[in-house]
Order: structure tokens, then C-alpha cells, then sequence
């Protein structure tokens, strides 16, 4: 038996542990019975309001008690009596599509689930042979499909780390508000003053405070400086001749105080990101991955969520404050939408994070629900084709998410490359929050929740309607020999009375 998540390996096998001791409740009690004698007495009953021929009703009967017991009992045998003994040794935790894509996955003792793990340890589960076989069976052809699907490259998944980081030090949080009144508001007056226009590059390039155009443009960051002295940057006769030598610091360039190493605000700011995130982006972004981290950290609505809805960009209040363009704040204030676009978004992003822990507790509660599930059924056929196609099902549902990826990750290159900006770079949308989060929460919410609800409408209907088909079938098959029980009882009661005339 195999298990492709972490919480997927520890829930199912606590599954099996809860249907064991379910099925010796049944059994101990003596419950198992109950539908055999219900099903028992309805056969007699039919059979007393069906004609006036004793004899016939009496072999009628027994056939169909008979067919009811040895149903029952196969039935109970392969998919209810608990047999093949598992534990979370024998039940192998899959990484095969992890390695096929490259991407680096712990074992399961080594991940966060480990000391649950460690106390299950030990324990030992034991699963029919049907259920054996059907999940085997299902593991096997999601894995088969999952395998032909190709990797994707995630731009969910990514901005879903990405967005999750805020300035949580409030000094570097205030840190990058000074430096956007002191560095970027200047530069950004300076050059709105000195072109009469810019292309859309260049108009990219500079809307955010860490902007290379202003690091590498003379006349800008390299002009302006801190107004406060920074601790990090001794004060130097050279460069700080013109401000008082308060012993806390000097006055650093505005290109320095960004981009020197170690102790430069750009350094600091990624230092933020925990090792996750770095290297999710590094792998997805290798050419822009540094930009594309901190366009996000430093934009206006991580500010918004880092802070107390104060920003470079917003200010105290509309119309007044440090920001840029009191028009670009005016709009802003009045859609209402920047605070709801920054937070509805990591909300979306958190339904699909949330998806396979509510698949793993699915399939938990679908292999407890088994014993009760078959005794309520009378140890059907019908009840257990029904749960076979209900497990196929479950567990087949990661191949719908993993297509829904590979093509949410086409639909938003095909619909944001080359849009508004973003040609060359792609993974600027990543710092992006627009009017583009409503069309993302509609592919996000088409890929991974109706292809899933789609497929189990589909499969209920063919589960149910093979259950009936294969109850008909079973059912069909004993009422010949029960129709030539009855025709032979009655030949043989005529050969009597034919005797007895005749004497």
C-alpha cells in the first residue's frame, strides 16, 4: 500500500486501525447476524404471500436462503473480515512524481509528522483483501496517470510562499518606509521632472523602490542619501561632510544603503523569506528571482498587511502623506479593493494548499465508514461495487489536480506574458495584485475544484448503476434454479397423484 503525502500515509493507516476495531465491535456483538436474519425472514415472508404451493415455497426457500448465506458470506470474507497485516513500515510513501519533476521531498520520519509516525510505529493494521487489492489497484493507475502529465512549473505554489512572507521586524519595516521617502520619492519627483516620458520597460522598471534603473542611472540613488545616520555605515569625512557626526552612524548613499552586502537593505529584506520560498523561487526564476521576492516584500499591500495600513504609497490618509501621486492614492482609496485584492488572494491560494489535507481525511473516513457501511448494506454486492467505485474515486482525484496545475500554469503564461508590461519577465506577475486576481480565482477555482466534483458525478452514477446491474445479475442467476426446483417438485408431485389414482 502506498500514500503520496505525508498526512495521507498517517490518516489511512489510522483508517485501517479504526475499521478493525469497528468490525470487532460487529463481530463481538454479534451484530454481523442482524442483516442475515433480517434478509432471512423477508425471503419467508415473500414467499408466504406468493401462491399456495407449499411444497414448491418450501424449496424456493431454502435456494434462496442459501444464495443469501453464500453471498454474504464471500462477501464478508474478501471485503470485511480484516486479513493482510499492514503497518506504516510495509506501506510505502511515494515519491516517484516529486523525483520525476526535481523536486526534493524528506521522508516521512525526517518531516514534520515524524513524532506521530514514531507513535503509531509499532502498530499493526490488518486489511481485507478486496480493499487491499482495489487500493493497490487505484494507487497504481493514478500513479500511471499522474506520470503522463507534465510537470508544471507552479506559479501557484510559488506565489503562495511568496505571499505568505511579511515584514514581521518592525525595524526593517520602518526601514523600508524611510527609504522610500527618502530615496525613492526623491528619485522618482527627479526623474518625473527631467523625461517627458518613458516606455513601458523603463515605466516598469521604476515602480518599485529597489529599481535597478534608479541604481544603475546616474543622478538618482547614487546622488541621494540617507537623511538619518545609519548605524551600519560609519560616518566618513568624504561622503558625510555636510551632516553633524552624531556618533550614531553616517549618512549612506541611497545606493549603498540598498545594495551593499551584508548589512545593505536588500540583503536584509530576503533574509525575511525562509529557505522554502528561496529556493521554490531560485528553481522557478532563475535569472529574476531576487527582484521578483523582493518586488512583493516591498510592495505597497505587503506593507499594508505588515504594517497598520499605512505605506509609501497610501500614506496617513487620502491626499496627504509622503506617497507618490496623490491621484494614483486617491483611485487606490476609492476602488477599496487593495487591501481585499492582497488578502482574498493568499485566501484562494490556501483553498488549494488545503485541498490535499481534506482528500487525506476523505479517504480516512471512507475506509472507517467500510464496516458499518457493509452491515447496514446486508453484505450486498451492489454496497460493495458502490464503495469500490467510492475508493477508486478518492484516490484518484490527485491526477484532476495535478492536470489542473500543468494547465493553470499554461492559462496564466498564455494570459499575463506579454500583458501590461510583463513581456520578457513573467515572473513579475508574481508582485503583481490587479484586477488579474479575479481571473486567477476563476481558473483556480474551475482546475481544482470542478474537474474533482465533475469526475465524482461521473463515477457515482457508473458505480451505481454497475452496483444494480451486478445485484440483477446475482439475483437473476438463482431464480432459474429456484423456477426448476419448483417445476421439478411439481413433476413429481403429479407422478404421485398420477400413482395414487391409479391404485
Amino acid at each position: 500500500m502506498t500514500a503520496d503525502s505525508y498526512l495521507e500515509l498517517v490518516l489511512v493507516f489510522m483508517g485501517w486501525l479504526m475499521n478493525n476495531a469497528l468490525w470487532n465491535v460487529i463481530t463481538a456483538t454479534g451484530l454481523f447476524t442482524l442483516p442475515l436474519i433480517f434478509r432471512i425472514a423477508g425471503i419467508w415472508l415473500a414467499l408466504r404471500e406468493a401462491g399456495e404451493d407449499e411444497d414448491a415455497k418450501g424449496f424456493a426457500a431454502l435456494a434462496r436462503t442459501e444464495h443469501v448465506l453464500y453471498l454474504s458470506f464471500v462477501v464478508m470474507m474478501f471485503c470485511a473480515v480484516p486479513v493482510w497485516d499492514t503497518d506504516l513500515s510495509a506501506m510505502y510513501f511515494d515519491r516517484t512524481r516529486s523525483q520525476q519533476c526535481g523536486v526534493n521531498v524528506p521522508a516521512p520520519d525526517e518531516s514534520g509528522f515524524g513524532p506521530l509516525i514514531t507513535e503509531l510505529n509499532g502498530q499493526t493494521a490488518k486489511v481485507p483483501l478486496w480493499w487491499y487489492l482495489v487500493h493497490a489497484l487505484s494507487k497504481g493507475v493514478t500513479h500511471a496517470a499522474v506520470a503522463s502529465v507534465p510537470c508544471g512549473s507552479d506559479f501557484r505554489q510559488v506565489r503562495f510562499e511568496v505571499r505568505h512572507t511579511t515584514l514581521a521586524d518592525p525595524l526593517i519595516f520602518q526601514e523600508v518606509q524611510e527609504f522610500a521617502a527618502q530615496c525613492y520619492a526623491k528619485a522618482y519627483y527627479r526623474l518625473k521632472h527631467s523625461r517627458s516620458g518613458l516606455t513601458a520597460e523603463e515605466a516598469e522598471a521604476v515602480n518599485w523602490i529597489g529599481s535597478d534603473w534608479f541604481l544603475s542611472t546616474p543622478g538618482y540613488y547614487d546622488y541621494y542619501t540617507s537623511a538619518f545616520p545609519r548605524s551600519a555605515w560609519p560616518y566618513s569625512e568624504a561622503r558625510d561632510s555636510g551632516f553633524p557626526d552624531t556618533g550614531q552612524g553616517g549618512y549612506p548613499s541611497c545606493k549603498a544603503w540598498w545594495s551593499d552586502k551584508g548589512h545593505g537593505l536588500r540583503a536584509r529584506l530576503l533574509s525575511s523569506y525562509d529557505k522554502r520560498a528561496l529556493n521554490a523561487a531560485k528553481s522557478r526564476f532563475p535569472d529574476s528571482w531576487e527582484e521578483t521576492l523582493l518586488r512583493w516584500l516591498v510592495s505597497p499591500q505587503n506593507t499594508t498587511l505588515s504594517g497598520s495600513g499605512t505605506t509609501y504609497m497610501t500614506g496617513h490618509q487620502t491626499g496627504h502623506g509622503t506617497g507618490i501621486d496623490t491621484g494614483i492614492k486617491q483611485a487606490l482609496s476609492s476602488l477599496g479593493t487593495l487591501a481585499a485584492q492582497a488578502t482574498q488572494l493568499p485566501a484562494f491560494d490556501a483553498l488549494r494548499q488545503a485541498l490535499p489535507f481534506v482528500h487525506a481525511i476523505l479517504l480516512m473516513a471512507l475506509v472507517v465508514s467500510i464496516p458499518p457501511v457493509m452491515l447496514l448494506g446486508a453484505y450486498e454486492p451492489k454496497v460493495v461495487i458502490t464503495l469500490t467505485f467510492s475508493l477508486f474515486s478518492l484516490i484518484f482525484i490527485p491526477f484532476w489536480w495535478e492536470l489542473g496545475g500543468w494547465l493553470d500554469d499554461r492559462l496564466l503564461q498564455l494570459l499575463y506574458t506579454g500583458h501590461k508590461g510583463y513581456t520578457g519577465s513573467f515572473s513579475l506577475w508574481l508582485a503583481s495584485t490587479g484586477s488579474d486576481g479575479w481571473v486567477m480565482n476563476l481558473v483556480l477555482g474551475a482546475m481544482y475544484i470542478a474537474l474533482p466534483l465533475f469526475w465524482f458525478g461521473a463515477m457515482s452514477w457508473c458505480g451505481v448503476s454497475l452496483g444494480h446491474a451486478f445485484s440483477s445479475a446475482m439475483s437473476a442467476g438463482p431464480k432459474g434454479a429456484q423456477q426448476a426446483g419448483a417445476q421439478g417438485t411439481g413433476v413429481a408431485m403429479s407422478a404421485v397423484r398420477m400413482a395414487a389414482g391409479r391404485k
